[in-house]
This record gives C-alpha cells, structure tokens and sequence, in this order.
C-alpha cells in the first residue's frame, strides 16, 4: 500500500481505498494551538506565541523551557532535508527502519543462495564422473585381426560407454551419420572393412600412397551439445584410440620385421611404404554437426538470460501501470489487460533481441531456409519470452512489488542449471530440465542454426504448455486479489455513506 499525494491509498489489487491524511497533513503545524517563532539555525521551532492575556500560561507551555503545543499533542515534530547524520537522534525511527529492511533481505538472500544456488554447483559438480552414460558406438565392418584389437580395446574402457554395434544394423556411413545426428548415440568409431587386409597388401607390394587414416572413422556432432562433446567425449575417444593404436603399431611392426628378417626384398619394400610403419592403423574425425558458430553462445544460452530479463523489465512496467488504470477498470477488462498487455509487448522486443543476431552472420539457414529460420526463431523467442514473463506475472501478483526481485533468482537457475551440459553428465534429478524454457529454446536454435535433431514440434508444444499453464495462474490469482479489494472498496464505500447519514 503506498500513499498518494491526497491521502488516499492504493492497494494490491490497483483500487483506492479512502485512508487517512497524508504524509504532508501528518507533519504539518497545527495553526490553532501553535504559531511559528523565529528560526533558529534554518529550522522553525513551535510553540505558543509569547505575551500576556487570557491564553498565557493557561494550556500552554512557555515560549522557552517547556513543552510545545505539537509535542502536547502527541506529533512529531517535522524534519528537515538534508540536515541529519545517519546516527543523529531525529531521524532514530527511520534508522531502525532502515536497519530492519537491510536486516531482513540479508537473511532473504541468505536463504536464496543456499536454497537455490546449490542447484546449479550440483548441474557441473561430477560431470567428469558421468561420463560413462555418454554411448559409442563400435562398428567393426573388418572382422580382421584390427578390428577385434580396436573393439576389444575399446570395450575395456570406463570413461565411455562404448557397445558393439552389428555393421548389418547400418550398412552405409550415411546410415550411421543419421543416426548420430538423430541421437541414437553421441558417437561411432567405425572399422571400416579391409583394414587388416589393406595394411597387410600395402607392405607386402611397398604401396608408398598407402594412407593409414582411411582404416577407422570416428563419428560425432558437436553443435549436440559442444560442452560434453569438446570437453569429454571427443577427447576421450580419441585418447583411447591413440592408446590402442599406437600400441597395436608399434607390435604390428616388431612382428612383421621379425617374420621378414632375413627377407630383404620384404625390408626393401616395407622402406618403400613408410606409412606402413609410422600410424600403420589411424583414424580420421568426422565431426558431421560442427560447433562453428562461436556466437551462437549468446543465444544458446547466455542470450536466454537477457531474454528472461526483457520480460522481467516488461512486468515491472506493467505493474507500474497496472497501478494507474486498474482501479477503475472492471474486473472483466482487469484480466483481459493482465494477459493481453504483456503478450503485446514481448513482440516487438522479441523481434529486436531477434535481430541483434544479423549484424553476427548467425546461419539461420542451416536446417531451413534462412528466412524461414530466422522468423522461427523470432516465433520461438517470443514464446520464451511469454513462458517466462508469464511466470514473472504470476509471481508478482503472489509476492508483490517488493519481493519479486528474490523469485528471479531461482528462476534463472533452475533454467540455466539444465542449460549447460546434457542430462547424461548430470545427476538424475536434472532430467525436469526437459520441461524448462530455456532448455527448449536452445534445442530449437541449435536445430535452425546447426541442423541438430529436429524436435522443435515438442519444444514449442512444451512452451505453449508454460504459457497456457500461466494465462490460468495469472488469471485466477488476479482474480482472487481483485475480489477481496472489490468486496473491501465496497464495504468501506458503505460505511463513509453511513457516516454520511449519521452527520
């Protein structure tokens, strides 16, 4: 409740209730009982006016020494701006307010941090002991003696969780470069076929164009979630094939000479193919969703938050006015502007956060034309921006003005602590992100701009699910307040009425 100038107050739910006087009426001297002396020092004292006569001394303390006409009837006297220290004696009852309120979001904050916080230390705390629910696939089109050496290596590794993958399942690469994109797995190692065979004929005829990278593939996309691709499944396949492989080289070449020793046309044509001997079996990486678009990162994720802040600012503003025009609004038109202002106002501003992207050469036209991209991103930030505005709405018609500041808080983190790294690398209880905004948002942008899977049916459904969800809360709270400040403006309506035909 604040007070206006004229002293009347305006309640939670925007309509006026007829209080008493106002701060200005509260402080000021009451001319029938006091007059002004002279200043002293800037600040005029009350008390009663000096001379003789019938009021003198009766009812009134003297002009000096004794209590003034405003100290006998109980009011403050009035302060003077700019003229107190923060510990001077006047202004001891707004200190204590002010130490109360700093006091109080003290302990507030406290509460916040450890409550929510923690959640988002728990989203990367054990990433690195995760990383064993990350899947690769291992194909082995070679059934030769590097084929089982490389499936057999790999299967003993912990840090992945590498499974052998039938090559009749996916016959062709493109079948499994499909299913890598589609998230049948986060990767694939491939033995392609020969490879035994090939580095066998390649030494026996001194083949000097062999090249030994052809033997395996190593399939992953990294726009999937370039944080759990660059930071540990990459690195950690190819740590383990390097291991793998130079070891398998380094024996593969000790027998072969060994078998060949007294062969000098076998030693004379093994010289001939070097490349037999240095990397004989290697691998070469096909990174098929490239994370190369470095300023995608502001709209993947740190971009969300600005986007939450937007609408966050726009539901302050709307408050503010809500305050000027609700109390003479019905309650009918009241709702249809609680749910209708805000929607308005996320369009135009989620069409410039939209376009803040062009001047950076973001590829809209990865998975769609780039036209196309760009106005289903403009879409899909607008529904973010209702999802978590509206949610914003709601929590300001429950907690108010003054509160709402400490509601933003854990909304962000719940969002972002879903936002970074993939559930896989998280602790089970981070599997709700899958419902959150921003989670949703950054599928639907990676698909546009990296040609990532394609769920952007299920993500704008599970938007849509937050803004409907919210239209109903912001509704039926608004309606709630409304009707208690109705049913209290007309019983106090009643009673000054009352009043009225009393006097």
């Amino acid at each position: 409740m604040t007070a206006t100038s004229n002293g009347d107050h305006t309640n939670n739910a925007g309509l006026p209730v007829n209080g008493g006087p106002s701060t200005s009426e509260s402080y000021a001297p009451n001319e029938k009982t006091a007059t002004a002396t002279e200043p002293q020092n800037g600040v005029t004292e009350l008390g009663s006016k000096p001379g003789s006569g019938p009021g003198a001394g009766a009812g009134a303390g003297p002009a000096t020494g004794g209590p003034s006409a405003a100290e006998q009837g109980g009011k403050k006297p009035q302060l003077q701006k700019f003229s107190y220290s923060f510990f001077s004696p006047e202004i001891k009852h707004l200190r204590g307010i002010a130490i109360k309120i700093l006091g109080m979001t003290m302990v507030i904050m406290t509460i916040i941090i450890w409550a929510c916080l923690p959640v988002y230390w728990g989203s990367l705390w054990k990433a690195n002991k995760y990383t064993n629910k990350l899947t690769v696939r291992v194909i082995d089109r070679d059934g030769g003696e590097v084929g089982s050496v490389v499936t057999q290596g790999l299967l003993a590794q912990t840090n992945l969780k590498y499974f052998i993958t039938s090559p009749s399942e996916f016959p062709t690469a493109a079948d499994v470069e499909h299913n890598i994109v589609q998230e049948g797995a986060w990767g694939a190692i491939i033995i392609n076929a020969g490879a035994t065979a090939l580095l066998n004929t390649a030494r026996q005829i001194g083949n000097s164009s062999y090249n030994g990278t052809s033997a395996i593939e190593v399939v992953y996309a990294q726009a999937r979630n370039e944080n759990a691709v660059g930071n540990y499944l990459a690195p950690y396949m190819q740590g383990a094939l390097n291991q793998i492989l130079s070891r398998y080289n380094a024996q593969s070449v000790a027998q072969y000479l060994g078998a060949n020793a007294n062969n000098a046309t076998a030693i004379n044509l093994l010289v001939t193919a070097p490349t037999t001997i240095n990397n004989g079996i290697y691998y070469t990486v096909n990174n098929l969703r490239p994370y190369n678009q470095p300023v995608a990162a502001a709209i993947t994720l740190v971009g969300l938050i600005y986007l939450l802040i937007l609408s966050f600012i726009i539901t302050m503003t709307n408050n503010a006015v809500r305050e000027i025009i609700g109390p003479f609004m019905t309650t009918r038109s009241y709702l249809i502007y609680r749910i209708a202002a805000p929607l308005i106002c996320y369009l135009p501003i989620s069409f410039v956060f939209t376009m803040i992207s062009l001047p950076f050469k973001i590829h809209f036209g990865a998975h769609f034309t780039y036209a196309g991209g760009f106005f289903l991103w403009w879409f899909s930030s607008y529904l973010g921006m209702a999802a978590l505005g509206l949610s914003t709405e709601f929590a300001i018609t429950i907690m108010g003005p003054r509160f709402i500041a400490f509601f933003l808080i854990p909304l962000i983190i719940v969002n972002v602590s879903v936002a970074a790294l993939p559930h896989e690398l998280q602790p089970w209880i981070y599997r709700y992100g899958a419902a959150m905004p921003f989670y949703n948002c950054g599928r639907i942008i990676r698909t546009i701009i990296f040609d990532t899977k394609n769920e952007i049916g299920k993500n704008i459904g599970i938007l849509l699910g937050w803004i409907g969800v919210n239209i109903i809360t912001v509704s039926a709270a608004t309606w709630w307040f409304r009707r208690h400040a109705v049913n209290q403006h007309n019983k106090e309506v009643g009673e000054n009425e009352m009043d009225s035909n009393d006097e």
